[in-house]
């Protein structure tokens, strides 16, 4: 069983966590929508691809990738190969001793893939489309750009939009209102309300609010967040390491209050 976190932990945020955590509440997300629709919809799990490369292709590196690169490698040296003492140039004690190379990245190209949901109506109408953040799409470069742009087309159209953001990390995506203060976000929008739309924040001392997912008229379904990261973090939790801090940091009164919550459940040894 995961640890009853009143919210979001924080912890699934690491690089390391996050990809297999983002996958399964995705995952999660559909079952239970599957299971709580009427027969008039159906849920489709949808994939897009772009490609990155630069800088861009580092950011999005692997999971668990060591970019700590050797610089001891051992000098390289040719045992079968002699020259004849009157052969050898003069510069050749001082070459011997030159710099060895420097061990660098190369902008490699890669092929990005993202995952959402649409709901749809059995006639494959796309009515909503959900959204769940992941690094790629919130981080400057191409696969915030990309994103916008999908953004901005549902934007235009009839097609209602929820997107989910688990991430504290980096800034928020493009609204205008105020400035509501909130680690975590839900945007909700109705096609025939644009340009309003629902926000919902939530700090990582809170719970995840239940929100209502636009479908078509009038009709909503209501979605609990909570009960699909529980699903999601069941085995994820299990690799976490609560002695550490969380990744990114939080803040300073978070932190007291992260501190204190451990110990209550057993994660953290009491101050003596």
């Amino acid at each position: 069983m995961p640890i009853p976190f009143p919210g979001m932990n924080p912890y699934l945020e690491h690089p390391d966590l996050w990809p297999s955590f983002h996958q399964k509440m995705i995952a999660a997300l559909a079952s239970r929508l599957e299971q709580q629709l009427s027969p008039h919809y159906q849920v489709r799990l949808r994939e897009r691809y772009y490609r990155v490369s630069g800088e861009d292709s580092l950011v999005v590196g692997s999971p668990g990738l060591d970019w700590g690169l050797n610089t001891t490698a051992p000098r390289l040296e040719s045992p079968n190969i002699h020259l004849a003492p009157s052969l050898a140039a003069p510069e050749t004690s001082a070459c011997v001793r030159r710099k060895r190379p420097i061990p660098v990245l190369i902008p490699v190209p890669q092929k990005i893939y993202e995952t959402y949901l649409e709901i749809v109506t059995t006639t494959g109408d796309i009515v909503t489309v959900i959204e769940a953040l992941s690094p790629k799409k919130k981080r400057p470069g191409r696969g915030r750009t990309a994103y916008e742009r999908q953004r901005e087309t549902i934007f235009g159209s009839s097609i209602h939009f929820v997107e989910i953001d688990l991430l504290r990390g980096w800034e928020p995506l493009s609204i205008y209102g105020p400035d509501e203060a909130g680690d975590y976000r839900i945007l909700v929008s109705r096609s025939e309300q644009r340009p309003r739309a629902e926000l919902y924040t939530w700090t990582v001392t809170e719970p995840i609010p239940p929100i209502v997912l636009p479908l078509l008229g009038s009709d909503g379904l209501p979605l609990c967040l909570k009960a699909v990261v529980d699903q999601a973090c069941d085995r994820t939790d299990l690799l976490v390491n609560y002695q550490q801090a969380p990744l990114p940091p939080l803040r300073h009164q978070e932190n007291i209050w992260l501190e204190d919550f451990l110990q209550q459940v057993g994660m953290r040894p009491c101050a003596s």
